[in-house]
């Protein structure tokens, strides 16, 4: 009798056993587990606090001056990119072509000279007594060494020069920009200069110099006010963007401006199909299938990675890798819904964020692109493109029911204006775009700002991609840090299985790199708060909403936050000593260099006398 009851308890686990198996893949287990995101901030709407008129209207103007030379296109583009610094970091400016100018203002904080001319000034003297009566000066373009150059050459800092150098690589010796210093490319294609060999002067303060060791960047005071100058030709250049604004916040003893402090961590193609059996790539390390490498090697690594140095992943699905552009339906994906559950709910218990990459890989686009190396397929017209938007959305939401899938990754950042008004009126829960801050020159590639356009998407771009601790990657680090307070970076699961994207190394070296790269970030920048990609677009529209002023006195500086929400973050560089603090906390980043959280409208920051 024991023995037949026994037995009874042993089937009746097994047939429990067996049921919760089942379950565990059935649309019960998934609506149960289904999660809701959060609400994207109305960028429409005034966010916050306003402080009374009558008090942003007492306060000094502080102003920039934009002298260029609209004859010559490089020059325009540097001018480009310094307004575009200067828009971000919520600085005021005028701008002015060279010929037009008569007399200088001594009202403005600093003249930013977008020249190579300065024959081309009317009025040197002028300029000079500017400067020296309390004014600061950038040059962020080599000048012609000729005519008046040589009067005020030593003005400027250079002791005697010579002929011009191929100045290749960079340097930098100090913090221009945050956690800077000792940071060196040596690639020549990467960064090239048309220098002057040139001897400084000894009062001035180099920042940044060539692998050959020619001076770039450096400050020089003269009478009361300081000059910035950049010996080179590079900030003509998007991917300079961060030297420029570490350039411009030397040239004030004060610099305060607005950042985003947001860290974002993208996994595109994820979850996705993946290839059955095994692969090439991973057989030396791992004799098992490629879905068994992904689940048992690549995923808890990734994940150990993202507790380990504070990542909070944003995971875009995609529905299948055929091409075809014309049958668009359920039956055409090949992603499962086992994987997709698995892997989707392990990215939201992680605290992480579900998008869309698309149904397949095809770029939503109706005519041939102009890579025609890349063999993409254009959709027939806005409604298959759309249909299949709807498509991937409803497998998503069989998954997770009621999750608003609110991020769009575009297939190798290509989005054509007729895909972008597909995803508008696809009637999804889609509101962000997140492709590339810069597409190197691509005709192909969807370039953003951070901004809501006028169509009401909300384009949030990615600043570096890939497993390899590249140049380019830690220059895009550095430069998206300085500039923006943002770190987006994003990696592709797949990239071990192409021999391209894999750099011909095996998983272990790529992770070690990837590795890497997070553990400087990490390090240097602790201070970024990881989130996903919506929790970023929300702070994205406060830094952009807040309208910043500053009153800057010899021992206080109060900043006015005019439609503050919640909180704001600064950065601040100054030498001075600060004693006390008023509605915000501070915390220092680099030698000289704070972070500011703002907890009310007007904050003030108290300096030793």
């Amino acid at each position: 009798m024991g023995y037949k009851k026994t037995i009874f308890f042993i089937l009746l686990f097994v047939s429990i056993l067996a049921a919760a198996i089942s379950i565990t893949g059935s649309d019960f287990l998934m609506r149960l587990n289904s999660n809701e995101n959060i609400t994207i901030i109305d960028s429409d709407q005034e966010l916050g606090e306003q402080i009374d008129s009558s008090i942003l209207s007492s306060i000094p103007l502080n102003k920039y001056l934009i002298i260029y030379d609209s004859k010559k296109e490089h020059l325009m583009e540097s001018k480009k990119y310094i307004q575009n610094v200067l828009d971000y970091a919520k600085k005021e400016y005028d701008l002015i072509d060279v010929e037009d100018v008569s007399q200088i203002n001594h009202g403005y904080n600093a003249v930013i000279m977008v020249i190579e001319d300065i024959n081309q000034l009317k009025d040197m003297d002028n300029l000079m007594e500017y400067i020296l009566e309390g004014g600061n000066a950038f040059f962020p373009y080599k000048l012609e060494p000729v005519g008046n150059f040589n009067n005020i050459s030593r003005k400027l800092g250079i002791l005697d020069f010579g002929y011009y150098a191929d100045a290749s690589g960079i340097r930098l010796v100090d913090n221009v920009m945050i956690k800077g210093t000792g940071f060196e490319i040596r690639d020549r294609k990467l960064i090239e200069n048309a220098s002057l060999k040139v001897t400084l002067t000894k009062d001035c303060k180099k920042y940044a110099e060539s692998i050959e060791g020619v001076p770039l960047l450096w400050k020089k005071p003269y009478g009361q006010g300081n000059i910035v100058y950049f010996n080179g030709t590079m900030l003509d250049d998007k991917t300079s963007k961060g030297l420029i604004a570490g350039a411009i916040s030397l040239l004030e003893d004060e610099y305060i401006y607005p950042i985003m402090n947001a860290k974002i961590s993208y996994i595109d193609d994820f979850p996705a199909p993946v290839p059955l059996g095994k692969h090439k790539n991973i057989q030396n390390e791992f004799d098992g299938t490629v879905p068994e490498f992904f689940r048992d090697v690549w995923w808890p690594d990734i994940l150990e990675l993202s507790h380990k140095y504070n990542l909070i992943y944003t995971a875009v699905m995609i529905g299948t890798y055929n091409d075809d552009v014309k049958n668009i339906s359920q039956k055409g994906f090949d992603l499962t819904m086992n994987d997709l559950v698995y892997y989707g709910r392990e990215v939201l218990n992680a605290g992480g964020e579900l998008g869309i990459h698309g149904y397949n890989h095809q770029p939503l686009a109706t005519k041939e692109l102009f890579d025609k190396e890349l063999n993409y397929k254009p959709w027939e017209n806005s409604d298959r493109m759309i249909k299949a938007i709807q498509e991937v959305d409803q497998l998503a939401k069989k998954a997770f029911p009621n999750y608003k899938f609110r991020v769009y990754v575009p297939p190798s950042n290509i989005l054509y204006p007729e895909g972008k008004k597909a995803l508008l009126e696809s009637n999804t829960d889609i509101k962000i775009v997140g492709s590339v801050n810069n597409g190197d020159g691509d005709p192909d590639s969807y370039v953003q700002e951070f901004e809501v356009s006028s169509d009401g998407m909300i384009e949030f771009p990615r600043l570096t991609s890939g497993y390899i601790d590249t140049d380019e990657n830690r220059w895009g680090i550095l430069s998206g840090v300085m500039t923006y307070g943002y770190f987006s970076h994003f990696i592709h699961p797949d990239d071990i299985l192409d021999d391209n994207r894999n750099y011909g190394k095996e998983w272990s070296e790529l992770f070690k790199s990837y590795t890497r790269m997070n553990k400087d970030v990490f390090d240097n920048y602790r201070w970024l708060r990881a989130m996903t990609a919506s929790d970023g677009v929300n702070e994205m529209i406060k830094y952009l909403k807040c309208e910043p002023k500053y009153k800057i006195e010899e021992y206080t500086t109060t900043i006015y936050c005019n439609n503050f929400y919640d909180e704001a973050y600064f950065v601040l560089r100054t030498e001075k000593e600060i004693e006390s603090l008023e509605n915000c906390h501070i915390e220092e980043i680099d030698k000289n260099i704070y972070l500011i959280k703002v907890n009310e409208p007007i904050c003030k920051i108290n300096y030793r006398r």
